[in-house]
């Protein structure tokens, strides 16, 4: 499996960079042998003023790594690499080698193995076996067990409106 470390040099007794996106360097390591199989240098991505971390996922992705060790991965980057299909290991510290041994240890799982809860089908409406609000306004059942029409006072519970005002 090739994993990728952000690091601040090409050999594997370099630190880990913690910075993704501005690493100098993205290193790729073949898992099952621990050696270096490509250094990507990511020194002039590193340079972009914005969206370093969108290219670096977008090199990482064609490159064919399966998994990212690094400091922290930022919210855009990590879209790309969740499409990708590349886990996400945040809090990488220490050499390369040393993250390495770690993921081999406990690798995580695939992103597409973790589970999603979702807690809205759609706004203002809970997600199916999510609880639900027990005010009718708010599209909760009444006394009857029946559900308000429509979505009067914008779905606010009618206590919430009094209290707002």
């Amino acid at each position: 499996m090739k994993v990728a470390v952000s690091s601040t040099g090409k050999e594997l007794t370099s630190p880990v960079d913690p910075r993704f996106g501005r690493a100098d360097y993205l290193l790729l390591i073949e898992t099952t042998t621990g050696e270096v199989v490509e250094v990507i240098d990511n020194r002039e991505t590193a340079a972009q003023a914005q969206g370093a971390g969108i290219a670096a996922a977008g090199r990482l992705a064609e490159a064919g790594a399966r998994a990212i060790l690094t400091g922290v991965v930022g919210p855009k980057a990590a879209q790309v690499c969740e499409r990708a299909g590349i886990a996400m290991v945040n809090g990488a510290s220490g050499t390369v080698a040393e993250a390495i041994a770690k993921f081999n240890a406990t690798p995580p799982p695939s992103p597409t193995d973790q589970a999603v809860t979702p807690t809205s089908v759609s706004p203002g409406r809970p997600a199916p076996g999510a609880a639900r609000s027990r005010c009718r306004a708010a599209g909760g059942p009444s006394r009857d067990g029946q559900r308000a029409q429509g979505r009067g006072n914008q779905g606010r519970c009618r206590r919430t409106m009094r209290t707002a005002r």
